[in-house]
């Protein structure tokens, strides 16, 4: 008898050692999860008002973490862009054993957006909302920490190259000083604020070489003669503001309008309301594309990673035009040479004019996205439903970037060259950025 139960408990002993923990296999986390940590992210940034630039920092270091992860379990599905990315140093192979990639990827996701904002207890809650939903999926303990640690080996190892990207250097440089000639920028109404990130251009760049890579034409010589073409470019907004101007044009401006912190004056009393800034804008096209054409992890963190990086070099070689050319805003020239009542439609930004941070912004992103779902996909936004600016449907993503060119010369905050260039300027870092993919 008693060897019959040392028989029997060395069988069940054999038959659990021979048990594997396979549940790092489990597809548990996919595009609604990826979806999800987009969407709280931008309403972190949107939550610690940080403006465009900044902004676009904020959003495309988490999503580069999220996809580096995910492309070293799948290479087949995912182009490796870690060797793409200035700076970043190859990383050395990490133990994958008992890892699920995909908890890991948004783990990774997770860390980095931590780093970078301020909220942090928010995005250490969708950090555990991530945990707890591998916990309630099955996930074993062994792979849910396996799964861990590699998303922080990852996580480190991109931190120590954030941290190489100039961003806390600026953080201490000289103030800008506007020069106060009638030709340069000064600052604005109605609150007359200091030039925002004026030395964004030293931020070092993802894939372009330079700051400097885009060469704008030049705009008119400044004059304020009738006959100048200085004095037509400005009077064109004037006119369009004031004689050209409908209903469906100040929606336009309204819709696209993705100032972060646009003050609303009223006596002594001032109250400022906070948007989702324009790279954030689109991100959040994609998070509604990718939803409704249920596409997958792989095909939606490359639209987002990919997105993300364009709009972060776009605005750099657009921050570098601006202070470079120092253009002066239309609300400063209009008012004191042609109507010093005028007032445009939209708040003018504190910063240069030349070139439109919108429009490049936003043809980096339809530059990204024909290449990933074609040039003649049709998509609803709704991403401003939030402030009651209703929906807009388009045909393509070229339609609706240049609806955000028009959209900044309808709202008499910049000259139609302003918008045309940066729309020029922001396809070519596109390009750019899709050529250096490939190769």
């Amino acid at each position: 008898m008693k060897s019959h139960y040392c028989l029997v408990s060395i069988c069940l002993l054999f038959l659990v050692s021979c048990t594997k923990d396979t549940s790092f296999k489990n597809q548990v986390f996919g595009t609604a999860d990826l979806n999800h940590a987009n969407r709280t992210l931008l309403e972190v940034a949107m939550e610690d008002t940080f403006p465009p630039p900044v902004a676009s920092r904020v959003y495309v270091y988490p999503h580069i973490a999220q996809y580096i992860t995910l492309q070293r379990f799948y290479p087949d599905s995912l182009q490796d862009i870690s060797n793409k990315l200035n700076g970043l140093e190859s990383i050395s192979d990490i133990d994958k054993t008992h890892v699920n990639p995909e908890l890991a990827a948004i783990l990774s996701f997770c860390i980095i957006a931590k780093k970078v904002v301020f909220s942090e207890h928010l995005i250490e809650e969708l950090k555990n909302e991530f945990i707890d939903k591998a916990k309630k999926e099955k996930l074993s303990e062994t792979v849910i920490n396996a799964s861990i640690t590699y998303a922080e080996n990852i996580s480190g190892h991109v931190s120590k190259w954030i941290d190489k990207d100039n961003y806390i250097q600026t953080r201490t440089f000289d103030r800008f000083t506007s020069t106060k000639k009638p030709e340069n920028w000064r600052e604005t109404p109605p609150d007359y604020i200091e030039a925002l990130e004026p030395f964004w251009d030293e931020i070092r760049p993802l894939v372009i070489d330079s700051a400097s890579i885009y060469l704008a034409k030049a705009p008119p010589v400044y004059q304020t003669t009738k006959d100048s073409e200085f004095y037509k470019m400005v009077y064109e907004v004037y006119e369009e503001s004031t004689q050209r101007l409908d209903s469906t044009k100040v929606a336009t401006a309204w819709f696209w309008d993705d100032n972060p912190n646009t003050t609303i004056h009223q006596g002594h009393l001032v109250a400022v309301i906070h948007k989702i800034a324009p790279p954030g804008h689109w991100l959040n096209i994609i998070h509604q594309i990718t939803e409704k054409e249920n596409s997958s992890l792989f095909k939606t963190s490359k639209a987002y990673t990919y997105t993300a990086t364009a709009m972060f070099d776009a605005i750099i070689s657009c921050w570098h035009e601006k202070f470079k050319t120092d253009l002066v805003r239309p609300v400063t020239y209009i008012q004191e040479y042609i109507d010093v009542e005028w007032k445009p439609v939209i708040q003018t930004p504190p910063f240069p004019e030349y070139t439109s941070g919108h429009s490049a912004i936003s043809a980096s992103a339809a530059g990204v996205l024909n290449n990933i779902f074609g040039k003649t996909f049709t998509f609803t936004d709704n991403t401003n439903e939030l402030f009651n600016a209703g929906t807009r449907t388009y045909s393509s993503f070229d339609e609706a970037a240049w609806e955000v060119s028009l959209s900044r010369f309808y709202g008499g905050i910049h000259y139609m060259i302003g918008v045309e260039e940066g729309n020029k300027q922001g396809y070519f870092i596109a390009n750019k950025i899709l050529e250096k993919f490939k190769n």
